[in-house]
């Protein structure tokens, strides 16, 4: 038997649900992902041409809570109370587990623009005036977790190429609506700020629809938390190497130009025309170029996110496990607006 929203039970043979009419066939979370996705991307279209625009966080929260009411056996959301001058730009924590192991992340939210679909990746936070993106990563690493952006877009967004379309799943056709909520290392993120003019067209097309994650859990090879796992140090690794890229361009361009042209920050800086990332300039010494690399990367945090992102899924924190049997937690950090529970073990 499955079970409908409303907790009423229904024959595996019936599409609906008599007591709420929703459709109760394959109600996974790679497919109620899909859904709230596809939601956004309507939704924030609707919302420029109508009325004020909300803050992510409240996207955040409405989609989240929808995944609690449709999977409320396995979705556990907490949001904490907070100081408003905290809650300007708050990151949410999420926590994917299975019996006594888990992984987390720590995400921020960025809708796309009305006009152009950019993002506000430059936003610093208020009170100390310090990158969005720096505190993302550094908070993340302390709290054992890995960094992300969940990006809103809305239908300003038409695919590049066929390969950054969205995809057929087990759960359902592939659509450009799914496209709505789509998600980012930040360190993505943290490699295009380093240039003069940020590129969110270069963040946006390096996201992944946000269902991707839970998409392919529980596979002959793999269980759930393991898939998941490893779709999310993938995200990482590829954001690593946009990082690792753009310094390395960096240095080598830095060294390539006339040093009258150095002085003109941005003069020569360029994507490549297909948009795939900087490339490092010729004419660089090769031990000038490493030696930038680890200025930036053989640092403490960098150095714990990799560690983190190679490692296995670790133990489930106090604080979690506390959230998990519905005691109160107190959150990491004052930037903390909430946390979302994903129970990936059998059920």
């Amino acid at each position: 038997m499955l079970s409908c929203a409303c907790d009423a039970e229904v024959a595996e043979h019936f599409k609906y649900c008599s007591g709420c009419g929703r459709d109760v066939r394959d109600q996974t979370l790679c497919r109620t992902l899909r859904d709230r996705a596809e939601w956004t991307f309507e939704h924030l279209s609707e919302i420029y041409l109508n009325e004020r625009v909300p803050r992510e966080e409240v996207f955040t929260s409405t989609n989240l809570q929808e995944l609690a009411r449709r999977h409320g056996d396995r979705v556990v959301i907490t949001e904490f109370t907070q100081r408003e001058e905290s809650r300007n730009g708050a990151d949410w924590e999420w926590w994917f587990y299975s019996g006594k192991v888990c992984f987390g992340m720590r995400v921020q939210a960025k809708r796309a623009q009305r006009a152009g679909g950019g993002f506000n990746l430059e936003h610093r936070v208020r009170g100390n005036g310090r990158l969005q993106s720096e505190m993302l990563v550094t908070d993340a690493e302390a709290t054992g977790c890995l960094p992300a952006y969940v990006l809103y877009n809305h239908r300003n967004w038409v695919p590049m190429s066929p390969s950054h379309a969205p995809v057929t799943c087990r759960h359902g056709k592939g659509s450009q609506r799914q496209l709505g909520c789509t998600i980012v290392s930040a360190l993505t993120v943290r490699a295009t700020l380093r240039w003069p003019s940020p590129s969110p067209t270069f963040v946006r097309n390096r996201s992944v629809p946000w269902h991707r994650i839970l998409c392919d859990a529980g596979t002959t090879q793999r269980d759930a938390l393991q898939a998941a796992w490893w779709e999310v140090q993938n995200l990482h690794r590829g954001g690593y190497e946009d990082l690792r890229g753009t310094v390395r361009a960096h240095v080598s361009m830095a060294m390539a130009r006339p040093r009258s042209e150095a002085d003109s920050p941005g003069s020569s800086w360029q994507y490549p025309p297909d948009d795939e990332g900087p490339v490092a300039w010729d004419g660089a010494e090769q031990g000038e170029v490493d030696r930038g690399e680890r200025e930036v990367l053989d640092t403490p945090v960098y150095r714990g996110l990799n560690d983190i992102a190679e490692g296995p899924v670790s133990p489930l924190p106090r604080r979690v496990r506390d959230m998990i049997a519905g005691r109160r937690a107190e959150p990491p950090d004052e930037r903390v607006a909430g946390a979302g529970l994903f129970n990936l073990g059998e059920k």
